[in-house]
């Protein structure tokens, strides 16, 4: 009897740590929000919070905000470490460019004839 006790238990201690419980679960590194400075853009520098999700399809979609307002990325592709996306300020496109490395973004605001630089950092919530 007390032999079926002590292999019941630990068939049912194997049953449990091989559950679900114990299997990695692969956090995609770009999720979440991300501040940002935009460089010496005609209003100057401008604070800004990138934030990116994913749809259970796999499919990113993203925000910028900053106090012009909110505004959505369209096009956004994350490959490789790498972002672009297209966003509408007054009626004129700007494509956001740039690499993630780590907790760090570098990348470029680009419109107007121009490119801004764009350098953040991801924002970790405790």
């Amino acid at each position: 009897m007390k032999k079926t006790h002590l292999i019941l238990g630990l068939v049912s201690l194997f049953i449990l740590t091989s559950c679900g419980a114990g299997k990695n679960v692969k956090v995609d590194p770009y999720i979440g929000s991300w501040s940002l400075l935009i460089e010496d853009t005609p209003q100057g520098d401008v604070a800004a919070t990138l934030t990116i999700l994913k749809s259970e399809a796999g499919d990113y979609s993203g925000t910028i905000s900053s106090d012009m307002g909110a505004f959505k990325l369209s096009n956004l592709s994350i490959v490789e470490h790498k972002i672009s996306g297209v966003f509408v300020v007054q009626d004129m496109d700007f494509d956001l460019t740039g690499n993630f490395e780590d907790t760090l973004f570098k990348g470029y605001v680009s419109g107007m004839g121009a490119d801004f630089k764009a350098n953040g950092k991801k924002i970790i919530s405790q």
